[in-house]
């Protein structure tokens, strides 16, 4: 059995490793989709070149606007998803109120609708005033915040239903109120939950495409419009520049959530020695 999980699962590990390895090696070659790889790091001088201006700093490479954007966007959106996912959870997991099941329908219906179908949605609705969005830095972390709540409300519904009610029995009795209960006792128990909800959220808002791309705007690009655009005018290697310098961004990001929320630890402790 063991050695047929790893005949199952070592030609898809290789894949993904060679996949990778293009990626990584097309940004410091000089054009590897012609083969030709005499090393060169022109690509992220074009894209990401840093010049010292009479102010100071300048930014002069064509993909640090819309790496900002990117960055921006998914700082804003991933913890509100999180945030709103964990709430709607809980809500859904501890409390009986008429229309819950409809409730809770509502919250994951977004991952049934196709993101160009959402895109265009929102396009439409936040067009006209009071609410008109279109072309704004809001309209993106709305669509990414709302695309991508299903998950939090998920990984909450999961990790609840292997906390106990007595939890909040117990609390209850102590006379804590609800929202003291849910600060102080649920959520340090949710961290798994939370986790899982800012790294798929953080990591989806960077490489999102099939919403955005109805979305975003010269003034606010996002990352995944700007590699497609140069891949459609044939300059790929800028285009896999860019990409290896996304993974190595959301490497890096995804270590420091997972640094800075922690991991919970359930079980027995030792006992200490009199």
């Amino acid at each position: 059995m063991k050695w047929g999980a790893i005949a199952l699962v070592l030609p898809w590990t290789v894949l993904t490793v060679v996949c990778y390895g293009i990626i990584l090696l097309g940004g410091v070659v000089k054009d590897i989709g012609r083969f030709d790889l005499t090393p060169s790091l022109a690509h992220f001088a074009t894209g990401f070149g840093i010049d010292w201006g009479v102010r100071g700093l300048v930014f002069t490479g064509s993909a640090w606007d819309s790496l900002f954007t990117t960055l921006g966007v998914a700082a804003v959106a991933a913890p509100v998803t999180t945030a709103l996912g964990v709430l709607a959870g809980y809500v859904v997991s501890r409390h009986a109120f008429k229309g819950r099941r409809t409730f809770e329908f509502l919250t994951m219906v977004n991952f049934a609708v196709p993101g160009t179908v959402i895109g265009v949605a929102y396009i439409v609705a936040f067009n006209v005033p009071p609410l008109e969005f279109t072309g704004t830095f809001a309209i993106i972390v709305l669509c990414l915040t709302f695309r991508n709540m299903p998950v939090g409300v998920r990984a909450t519904v999961a990790a609840l239903s292997q906390l106990d009610h007595s939890l909040d029995e117990a609390s209850a009795t102590l006379r804590a109120s609800t929202s003291r209960t849910f600060l102080r006792v649920i959520l340090p128990l949710l961290r798994p939950a939370l986790i899982a909800s800012l790294v798929f959220s953080f990591t989806h808002a960077i490489t999102a495409v099939s919403a955005v791309i109805f979305l975003a705007t010269a003034k606010h690009n996002m990352a995944t419009v700007y590699i497609m655009g140069r891949v459609e005018i044939g300059e790929y290697a800028l285009a896999i520049a860019y990409s290896s310098v996304l993974m190595a961004i959301m490497l890096a990001c995804v270590l420091m959530i997972q640094r800075f929320v922690g991991s919970a630890e359930l079980g027995r402790r030792p006992l200490m020695a009199a």
